[in-house]
Protein backbone atom coordinates (compact mmCIF):
# COMPACT_ATOMS: atom_id res chain seq x y z
CA UNK A 1 0.00 0.00 0.00
CA UNK A 2 1.20 3.39 -0.80
CA UNK A 3 0.86 6.78 1.06
CA UNK A 4 -1.97 7.58 -0.33
CA UNK A 5 -3.65 4.83 0.04
CA UNK A 6 -2.90 4.56 3.79
CA UNK A 7 -4.34 8.35 4.12
CA UNK A 8 -7.53 7.34 2.20
CA UNK A 9 -7.95 4.15 4.37
CA UNK A 10 -7.23 6.71 7.63
CA UNK A 11 -9.50 9.46 6.26
CA UNK A 12 -12.70 6.80 6.10
CA UNK A 13 -12.18 5.90 10.10
CA UNK A 14 -12.06 9.47 11.22
CA UNK A 15 -14.92 10.39 9.68
CA UNK A 16 -16.62 7.15 10.53
CA UNK A 17 -16.26 7.82 14.21
CA UNK A 18 -16.35 11.48 13.70
CA UNK A 19 -19.47 11.80 16.45
CA UNK A 20 -17.89 9.79 19.41
CA UNK A 21 -14.83 11.93 18.61
CA UNK A 22 -16.74 14.88 18.93
CA UNK A 23 -18.42 13.81 21.73
CA UNK A 24 -15.05 12.93 23.82
CA UNK A 25 -13.52 16.39 22.99
CA UNK A 26 -16.80 18.25 24.47
CA UNK A 27 -16.72 16.23 27.22
CA UNK A 28 -13.02 16.75 27.67
CA UNK A 29 -13.17 20.60 27.55
CA UNK A 30 -16.29 20.75 29.52
CA UNK A 31 -13.97 19.25 32.56
CA UNK A 32 -11.62 21.73 31.90
CA UNK A 33 -14.07 24.89 31.60
CA UNK A 34 -17.42 23.99 32.79
CA UNK A 35 -18.75 27.31 31.67
CA UNK A 36 -18.80 25.73 28.31
CA UNK A 37 -21.87 23.44 28.79
CA UNK A 38 -24.01 26.66 28.30
CA UNK A 39 -22.81 26.49 25.08
CA UNK A 40 -22.39 22.73 24.22
CA UNK A 41 -25.07 22.08 21.49
CA UNK A 42 -23.85 24.67 19.67
CA UNK A 43 -19.78 23.94 20.04
CA UNK A 44 -20.72 20.37 19.20
CA UNK A 45 -22.24 20.53 15.25
CA UNK A 46 -18.77 22.69 15.05
CA UNK A 47 -16.44 20.24 16.43
CA UNK A 48 -17.61 17.67 14.15
CA UNK A 49 -17.88 19.27 11.41
CA UNK A 50 -13.46 20.15 12.13
CA UNK A 51 -12.83 16.14 12.83
CA UNK A 52 -14.41 15.61 9.93
CA UNK A 53 -12.44 18.28 7.89
CA UNK A 54 -9.08 17.08 9.07
CA UNK A 55 -9.97 13.63 8.03
CA UNK A 56 -11.41 14.78 4.93
CA UNK A 57 -7.84 17.00 4.64
CA UNK A 58 -6.45 13.61 4.19
CA UNK A 59 -7.43 12.95 0.84
CA UNK A 60 -6.43 16.83 -0.17
CA UNK A 61 -4.10 17.99 -2.23
CA UNK A 62 -1.88 21.03 0.03
CA UNK A 63 -4.02 23.84 -1.89
CA UNK A 64 -7.40 21.67 -1.45
CA UNK A 65 -6.84 21.54 2.09
CA UNK A 66 -5.95 25.41 2.89
CA UNK A 67 -8.53 26.52 1.32
CA UNK A 68 -10.88 24.79 2.88
CA UNK A 69 -9.75 25.57 6.15
CA UNK A 70 -9.29 28.83 5.84
CA UNK A 71 -13.10 29.00 5.04
CA UNK A 72 -14.01 27.04 7.90
CA UNK A 73 -11.40 28.88 10.11
CA UNK A 74 -12.90 32.30 9.45
CA UNK A 75 -16.61 31.50 9.39
CA UNK A 76 -16.21 29.38 12.91
CA UNK A 77 -13.98 32.15 14.56
CA UNK A 78 -16.33 34.93 13.83
CA UNK A 79 -19.43 32.96 14.98
CA UNK A 80 -17.38 31.55 18.45
CA UNK A 81 -15.54 34.52 18.32
CA UNK A 82 -19.28 36.21 19.46
CA UNK A 83 -20.01 34.39 22.16
CA UNK A 84 -19.51 35.69 25.41
CA UNK A 85 -18.60 32.51 27.29
CA UNK A 86 -15.51 31.98 24.91
CA UNK A 87 -12.21 32.99 24.85
CA UNK A 88 -9.35 32.40 22.60
CA UNK A 89 -7.55 30.68 25.26
CA UNK A 90 -10.37 28.09 25.97
CA UNK A 91 -10.46 27.31 21.92
CA UNK A 92 -6.78 27.10 21.67
CA UNK A 93 -6.63 24.57 24.74
CA UNK A 94 -8.83 22.72 22.93
CA UNK A 95 -6.17 21.92 20.23
CA UNK A 96 -4.43 18.93 22.07
CA UNK A 97 -8.00 17.39 21.78
CA UNK A 98 -7.78 17.22 18.19
CA UNK A 99 -4.61 16.20 18.10
CA UNK A 100 -4.75 13.22 20.68
CA UNK A 101 -8.13 11.65 20.03
CA UNK A 102 -7.63 11.85 15.95
CA UNK A 103 -3.59 10.30 16.84
CA UNK A 104 -5.37 7.97 18.45
CA UNK A 105 -7.38 6.51 15.65
CA UNK A 106 -4.55 7.04 12.95
CA UNK A 107 -2.04 4.71 15.49
CA UNK A 108 -4.68 2.14 16.14
CA UNK A 109 -5.22 1.56 12.23
CA UNK A 110 -1.18 2.14 11.56
CA UNK A 111 -0.96 -0.80 13.91
CA UNK A 112 -3.56 -2.84 12.06
CA UNK A 113 -1.85 -1.64 8.74
CA UNK A 114 1.46 -2.50 9.68
CA UNK A 115 2.90 0.94 8.88
CA UNK A 116 6.35 1.87 8.95
CA UNK A 117 7.62 4.84 11.26
CA UNK A 118 8.27 6.63 8.05
CA UNK A 119 4.57 5.81 6.84
CA UNK A 120 3.35 6.84 10.16
CA UNK A 121 4.99 10.02 9.94
CA UNK A 122 4.03 10.52 6.47
CA UNK A 123 -0.04 10.35 7.97
CA UNK A 124 0.74 12.64 11.49
CA UNK A 125 2.29 15.03 9.32
CA UNK A 126 -0.54 15.72 7.25
CA UNK A 127 -2.47 15.81 10.40
CA UNK A 128 -0.10 18.52 11.80
CA UNK A 129 -0.04 20.93 9.32
CA UNK A 130 -4.18 21.06 8.83
CA UNK A 131 -4.13 21.63 12.92
CA UNK A 132 -1.62 24.26 12.67
CA UNK A 133 -3.51 25.98 9.71
CA UNK A 134 -6.87 25.72 11.59
CA UNK A 135 -5.20 27.33 14.49
CA UNK A 136 -3.97 30.09 12.24
CA UNK A 137 -7.38 30.69 10.37
CA UNK A 138 -9.25 30.43 13.54
CA UNK A 139 -7.80 32.84 15.88
CA UNK A 140 -7.61 35.88 13.13
CA UNK A 141 -11.32 36.38 13.25
CA UNK A 142 -10.92 36.51 17.86
CA UNK A 143 -7.94 39.13 17.23
CA UNK A 144 -9.69 41.27 15.09
CA UNK A 145 -13.42 40.64 17.23
CA UNK A 146 -10.69 41.39 20.39
CA UNK A 147 -9.35 44.51 18.58
CA UNK A 148 -13.18 45.78 17.36
CA UNK A 149 -13.96 45.65 21.29
CA UNK A 150 -10.91 47.16 22.26
CA UNK A 151 -11.71 50.03 19.61
CA UNK A 152 -15.63 50.32 20.69
CA UNK A 153 -14.25 50.96 24.42
CA UNK A 154 -11.63 53.25 23.70
CA UNK A 155 -14.50 54.92 21.85
CA UNK A 156 -17.25 54.60 25.09
CA UNK A 157 -14.49 56.10 26.97
CA UNK A 158 -13.16 59.28 25.25
CA UNK A 159 -17.26 59.65 24.56
CA UNK A 160 -17.99 59.60 28.34
CA UNK A 161 -14.55 61.95 29.19
CA UNK A 162 -16.81 64.55 27.30
CA UNK A 163 -19.53 64.83 29.45
CA UNK A 164 -22.02 68.51 28.79
CA UNK A 165 -23.44 69.41 32.52
CA UNK A 166 -26.89 71.23 32.14
CA UNK A 167 -26.72 74.35 34.31
CA UNK A 168 -30.27 75.37 33.86
CA UNK A 169 -32.27 75.84 30.85
CA UNK A 170 -29.95 78.58 29.18
CA UNK A 171 -26.16 77.75 30.27
CA UNK A 172 -24.39 73.87 30.39
CA UNK A 173 -20.68 73.32 31.56
CA UNK A 174 -18.09 71.04 29.30
CA UNK A 175 -15.70 70.01 32.24
CA UNK A 176 -13.00 68.32 30.84
CA UNK A 177 -10.34 66.12 32.88
CA UNK A 178 -6.48 64.59 31.54
CA UNK A 179 -4.97 65.22 28.62
CA UNK A 180 -6.39 65.96 24.86
CA UNK A 181 -5.23 64.24 22.26
CA UNK A 182 -6.22 64.76 18.57
CA UNK A 183 -9.51 61.68 18.89
CA UNK A 184 -10.68 63.77 22.10
CA UNK A 185 -10.82 66.63 20.16
CA UNK A 186 -12.71 64.93 17.63
CA UNK A 187 -15.66 63.70 20.08
CA UNK A 188 -14.94 67.22 21.88
CA UNK A 189 -16.33 68.91 18.58
CA UNK A 190 -19.09 66.47 17.77
CA UNK A 191 -20.80 66.25 21.04
CA UNK A 192 -20.17 69.62 22.33
CA UNK A 193 -22.11 70.86 19.34
CA UNK A 194 -24.99 67.86 19.26
CA UNK A 195 -25.17 68.46 23.14
CA UNK A 196 -25.71 72.64 22.60
CA UNK A 197 -28.54 72.17 20.06
CA UNK A 198 -30.09 69.06 21.95
CA UNK A 199 -30.48 71.05 24.98
CA UNK A 200 -31.02 74.34 23.12
CA UNK A 201 -28.90 76.68 25.08
CA UNK A 202 -27.84 79.72 25.37
CA UNK A 203 -23.94 79.75 26.84
CA UNK A 204 -22.09 76.82 26.69
CA UNK A 205 -19.06 76.98 29.76
CA UNK A 206 -15.70 75.32 28.71
CA UNK A 207 -14.11 74.34 31.56
CA UNK A 208 -10.25 73.75 31.79
CA UNK A 209 -8.95 73.45 35.24
CA UNK A 210 -8.51 69.74 35.13
CA UNK A 211 -6.18 70.23 31.58
CA UNK A 212 -2.68 70.36 32.61
CA UNK A 213 -1.37 71.29 28.99
CA UNK A 214 -2.65 71.74 25.84
CA UNK A 215 -0.91 71.92 22.19
CA UNK A 216 -1.35 73.65 18.92
CA UNK A 217 -3.55 71.11 17.55
CA UNK A 218 -5.54 71.07 20.82
CA UNK A 219 -5.68 74.77 20.77
CA UNK A 220 -6.93 75.17 17.25
CA UNK A 221 -9.33 72.67 17.26
CA UNK A 222 -11.04 74.65 21.05
CA UNK A 223 -11.01 77.66 18.65
CA UNK A 224 -12.88 76.12 15.69
CA UNK A 225 -15.44 74.71 18.26
CA UNK A 226 -16.35 78.09 19.92
CA UNK A 227 -16.96 79.85 15.66
CA UNK A 228 -19.03 76.51 15.78
CA UNK A 229 -20.89 77.40 18.48
CA UNK A 230 -22.03 80.72 17.77
CA UNK A 231 -22.92 79.67 14.36
CA UNK A 232 -26.12 77.69 15.76
CA UNK A 233 -27.09 80.33 18.65
CA UNK A 234 -24.92 79.42 21.15
CA UNK A 235 -22.12 81.58 23.28
CA UNK A 236 -18.80 79.92 24.11
CA UNK A 237 -16.83 80.57 27.15
CA UNK A 238 -13.57 79.21 28.41
CA UNK A 239 -12.93 78.76 32.30
CA UNK A 240 -10.05 77.60 34.49
CA UNK A 241 -7.18 78.67 32.20
CA UNK A 242 -4.14 77.34 34.00
CA UNK A 243 -0.90 79.80 34.07
CA UNK A 244 0.98 76.84 32.23
CA UNK A 245 -1.67 77.00 29.80
CA UNK A 246 -2.04 80.66 29.68
CA UNK A 247 1.81 80.87 28.68
CA UNK A 248 1.31 77.71 26.06
CA UNK A 249 -1.37 79.97 24.84
CA UNK A 250 0.31 83.62 24.48
CA UNK A 251 3.58 81.49 23.11
CA UNK A 252 1.45 80.32 20.20
CA UNK A 253 -0.11 83.49 19.57
CA UNK A 254 -3.87 82.58 20.12
CA UNK A 255 -6.31 84.64 22.35
CA UNK A 256 -9.62 83.72 24.41
CA UNK A 257 -10.52 87.65 24.80
CA UNK A 258 -12.82 87.54 21.82
CA UNK A 259 -14.91 84.98 23.53
CA UNK A 260 -14.47 85.24 26.85
CA UNK A 261 -12.74 83.56 29.27
CA UNK A 262 -11.95 83.68 33.25
CA UNK A 263 -9.87 81.70 35.35
CA UNK A 264 -12.37 79.64 37.30
CA UNK A 265 -15.81 78.31 36.71
CA UNK A 266 -17.34 79.52 39.68
CA UNK A 267 -16.33 83.26 38.10
CA UNK A 268 -17.96 82.60 34.75
CA UNK A 269 -21.29 81.65 35.87
CA UNK A 270 -21.29 84.05 37.94
CA UNK A 271 -20.78 86.90 35.00
CA UNK A 272 -23.03 84.78 32.80
CA UNK A 273 -25.54 84.68 35.13
CA UNK A 274 -25.44 88.46 36.14
CA UNK A 275 -26.23 89.66 32.54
Amino acid sequence: MDIVTHLMHMKDCILEQSKDLARIITEEQNARYPELKSVELDLYPLRIELVELYGACLGMTEEQRVFVLKEWGERAGTYTARMQQITIDMMLREVPHYRNTIGSVIKYEAQKLNLSANELYDVIDVLDRSINDVVYFFSVPFVRHDQEQLAFSQQMVVELSVPVVSINDDIAVLPLIGSMNAERSRVLQERALTEASRLQIKHLIIDLSGVQTIDTFVAQQLFSLLDALSLIGVTGTVSGISPIIAQTLVHLGLDFGKVGSYSSLKRALSVIQSN
